[in-house]
């Protein structure tokens, strides 16, 4: 998928959250957060969620980091 914001090419992948943040993530994970040694496979986006959820088809622009998520279902 093209960047709408920078026309580059985006990555797949997914937002989950659970009670400590919320991540994008290249690969379907258990809700958690984005270690320091996990970062190569996430980004963190916020802290202290209430609950979990995994949103699939989330697409992550390094260039301008930008997340774009599809949510039709």
């Amino acid at each position: 998928m093209k960047c709408p914001y920078c026309n580059q090419e985006m990555e797949a992948g997914f937002l989950t959250s659970d009670a400590r943040c919320i991540a994008w993530r290249r690969e379907r994970h258990e809700p958690g957060l984005v270690s320091r040694n996990d970062r190569n496979s996430g980004v963190q986006l916020a802290r202290k969620t209430l609950g979990a959820a995994v949103v699939e088809n989330a697409y992550c622009c390094a260039a301008c980091r930008k997340i774009v998520v599809d949510y039709s279902l």
